[in-house]
């Protein structure tokens, strides 16, 4: 007989298999019970966290005969007759059944009523991947299918599904499973495998699944130990994990600002074919768990490690300064991305290291030198931190600084405005001299935006001053006092 995955063997029949989801399951288990059942259901969230479990579980329900409390009894002969393969739940992967005319194809068999059960559901996984036409051609039957029809639509990303689906569907959403209940789980499924354990082995492989119940039992499958009990050492080796007293060693001499021993602490790691990403992961890992002993009371159950290890983090965190594992932790999180696009990844980490060593964590000049980049990079005129040097006495410079101010205000300063405009220092009023038209738009838009900057400029008060154009024969005077020499033409 083929072996079977222990994430195939163990799926959930019932919503009591369910495990981190209560606050959907007693939902829809009190839909069921009551019979309101809904046409169509949303259910997103990350992978492994039992979408497609609950949806397979819930069609049965409520095509049951003799439900209770909510749960199939899969016993009678609808459950029977819906556990292997049937017409009554159609199961779709949209990723590769994506095209306009599966959905016509639904909304056309979607009228036939249901064989054996109550309801004809309709299981469509990674929904988002349909198409546009897709989407719209399934619009009108799911919302109104007939009354027979139940739609389950899954999915881990949600924010690409159309607002019109979104709005037809009740929606759930699944939450990333914690690592007690993981763990809980992993250790009920070894004893009935009659599988010998560590506490530490079972709680590493639950923190590796990050939240997935699917990615933890698919995990420990690959930790079934050949022979003998299955210990933290072993699920780390099975994982690719650096080792954990490696790790530490080098993580100490980052703590202890020893170049020499960082530098071999890496090659040593990197010469046993360990990846460099994998390697900064697990660095700062290490870092993250001595912030959680410096900073956590119960840090001792939130990390579940084995007594040496759990001690030489507690030595760790007496040597070092939360500033500086903030900083260490920032820094190998950046490296992360940097790293892909590295010519030498380890010369990268090495550089990184040395540099987390050197450091206090405080504002330091490598800091200090990124801002001050940051602000050069700006155009001067909107940096909000630059100073607005105005000579109080020369009015062009007054005028200049006003421009600006009003630039930084998002005010845009329009040239038929301006173009025409005098200045003039009188007393303590600068005056602002203009046709009628220019006036009465100042007026209208600028004039207490000006007041307010000058009073904060200079303390001069705004004086807007309407001045008469000039006429030709005032312009021809002007001219003719420039001299004999210029001739003038009608």
């Amino acid at each position: 007989m083929n072996y079977t995955a222990l994430y195939r063997k163990y799926r959930p029949e019932t919503f009591d298999g369910v495990i981190g989801q209560d606050h959907i399951v007693a939902t829809l288990k009190n839909q069921i019970v009551n019979g309101k059942v809904s046409h169509a259901y949303l259910f997103t969230g990350t992978r492994g966290t039992g979408k497609t479990s609950t949806a397979k579980i819930f069609a049965r329900a409520i095509n049951c005969i003799d439900s209770k409390d909510g749960n199939p009894c899969l016993k009678c002969s609808v459950c029977r007759q819906l556990q292997g393969n049937s017409i009554d739940i159609v199961e779709m992967d949209a990723a590769s059944n994506n095209g306009v005319d599966y959905a016509r194809d639904i909304r056309e068999k979607v009228q036939f009523p249901p064989v054996s059960g109550k309801y004809k559901v309709y299981i469509i996984d990674e929904v988002h991947m349909l198409s546009q036409g897709a989407f719209n051609a399934l619009l009108k039957t799911l919302e109104e299918p007939p009354e027979h029809a139940v739609f389950i639509l899954c999915t881990t990303e949600v924010h690409k599904i159309p607002a019109t689906i979104l709005s037809r569907c009740m929606r759930f959403d699944f939450r990333l499973v914690s690592v007690p209940l993981l763990a809980r789980h992993i250790e009920d499924i070894y004893q009935k495998e009659g599988i010998d354990y560590d506490k530490e082995a079972v709680n590493a492989i639950a923190v590796a699944a990050e939240g997935s119940v699917r990615d933890s039992l698919s995990i420990a499958d690959r930790c079934r130990p050949v022979k003998g009990k299955l210990t933290y050492d072993d699920v780390m080796s099975i994982l690719g994990v650096s080792s954990r007293r490696s790790i530490a060693q080098l993580a100490e001499a980052v703590i202890a600002n020893d170049p020499g021993k960082i530098l071999n602490g890496i090659y040593d790691l990197t010469r046993q074919g360990k990846d460099v990403g994998r390697l900064a992961k697990d660095l700062s890992g290490y870092f993250h768990d001595i912030l959680v002993v410096k900073t956590c009371s119960n840090s001792r159950q939130l990390l579940c490690l084995p007594e040496d290890m759990y001690n030489m983090l507690q030595e760790s965190a007496e040597t070092v300064t939360t500033a500086k594992l903030l900083y260490a932790i920032d820094c190998l999180a950046r490296l992360e991305a940097d790293l892909r696009f590295a010519l030498s990844p380890v010369m990268l980490l090495e550089a990184m290291c040395l540099r987390i060593a050197s450091s206090t964590g405080e504002v330091d000049v490598e800091g200090l030198d990124r801002r001050l980049t940051r602000l050069e990079q700006q155009p001067s005129a909107l940096r909000s931190d630059s100073m607005l040097v105005v000579d109080r006495t020369n009015r062009q410079s007054v005028w200049k600084g006003v421009k600006v101010a009003i630039e930084r205000l998002k005010q845009p300063l329009f040239s038929a405005v301006w173009s025409e405009v005098e200045v003039e220092i009188e007393g303590d009023d600068f005056v602002v001299k203009c046709n009628k038209g220019q006036y009465n738009l100042i007026k209208l838009q600028y004039e207490q935006t000006l007041r307010e900057i000058l009073a904060g400029l200079t303390q001069y008060n705004l004086v807007l001053r309407e001045v008469a154009p000039q006429t030709e024969a005032d312009l021809d005077k002007q001219l003719k006092n420039l001299g004999t020499d210029v001739r003038f033409e009608k």
